[in-house]
């Protein structure tokens, strides 16, 4: 059985069928070969926590079709996601949206055609608030690119949900206090006691946490969009314009936050990051002269919620182990978002 067979015995059929019409012909119809048509190559794209992606081409278009995973609709609000995403698109940094089932389990979006020898996921790194000097940049204009995405995004509208940090935290913790309780009788042993273990470390920062928090709050002015992890595998550059994918927590936020995004997750050259520091910071009407000295906040908590994120994942891919047959199943296994969260925690300054 080929991807596309295997993709299209997951697909309900009303999906399927609404895809047709917009071109997409799945399998053998010998109606649409008549019309023109071409079946579809369907490639699973590798990159992703969470959802499944795939490439899909009919050998004169690409396109790409997500299946939303179970564990990330308990964390986000699709409905927003599909509003934030089509705001950015209309403003030229997102791949246009061309699709959205009525159940919000399957997009089809614009595929963005990188070069071979030129992709952004190449920029990947794990930054700490205080990050070791770096002389040679291996994209020399990546920090101008940054910031006219970054400047895109100030431009936009807020989005109508709004999640500052404290609050995010706050549900964070709180669900995460709900699941220990949950699994403290059964953590004797396993992913369990790991996960107990873990959920311990993080508690223990919340001191710090608060601390970080508060210096955000301080030099804030408003809110703003946020897409909230602009890390290299969320960003694809074409003909030296970077577009952004993966919108599920896009909101209202603080703009110090995708900043921080950006330091925690590239490679960047320090005169780079300082270049890309100031340049954004520069007359930002959300923020105060204090928001260069809050910036390693900022990274702390950008690590703080990835940390939180992969024992959330953790948890819910667990509790679904023998969900199997789910067309929006996470293909992840638990013990993978606890290694995130090992690699995560460890990058908490």
């Amino acid at each position: 059985m080929d991807q596309a067979e295997a993709l299209m015995k997951r697909l309900p059929v009303i999906v399927i069928k609404e895809l047709e019409q917009l071109g997409l012909i799945f399998g053998s119809n010998h109606e649409s070969d008549k019309a023109g048509s071409s079946t579809l190559e369907a490639l699973k794209l590798t990159h992703g926590l969470s959802n499944q992606n795939y490439l899909i081409d009919n050998g004169q278009h690409k396109w790409v079709l997500r299946c939303n995973s179970s564990a990330s609709d308990q964390l986000c609000n699709r409905r927003a996601e599909v509003r934030n995403w089509r705001l950015a698109a209309e403003a030229g940094i997102a791949p246009a949206l061309l699709y959205v089932s009525t159940d919000h389990s399957f997009y089809l979006s614009e595929y963005i055609d990188e070069e071979p020898t030129k992709r952004w996921a190449n920029m990947l790194s794990a930054e700490t608030a205080h990050p070791v000097i770096h002389d040679t940049a291996i994209w020399p204009d990546a920090d101008k690119q940054l910031l006219l995405l970054l400047q895109g995004f100030t431009s936009l509208d807020t989005p109508e949900n709004i999640t500052d940090n404290p609050e995010q935290w706050r549900l964070y913790f709180k669900r995460l206090s709900e699941i220990e309780a949950c699994i403290v009788s059964e953590a004797s042993s396993g992913e369990n006691a790991q996960w107990c273990t873990h959920f311990k470390q993080l508690s223990s920062l919340e001191s710090k946490i608060s601390q970080w928090l508060h210096e955000l709050s301080d030099c804030a002015l408003g809110l703003q969009y946020s897409h909230r992890d602009l890390n290299p595998h969320n960003l694809l550059c074409k003909d030296g314009t970077l577009y952004c994918i993966d919108f599920e927590y896009a909101c209202g936020s603080h703009p110090l936050f995708d900043l921080a995004s950006v330091l925690s997750t590239h490679k960047l050259s320090t005169p780079q990051r300082q270049r890309l520091i100031d340049a954004y910071l520069l007359n930002h009407p959300k923020l105060t002269s204090d928001a260069k000295a809050a910036l390693p906040a900022a990274i702390n908590i950008y690590w703080v919620f990835a940390a939180s994120w992969s024992l959330l994942m953790a948890s819910d891919n667990s509790a679904n182990s023998d969900m199997k047959n789910l067309s929006n199943s996470n293909p992840h296994q638990a013990q993978e978002y606890l290694n995130c969260f090992e690699q995560f925690f460890s990058l908490i300054d």
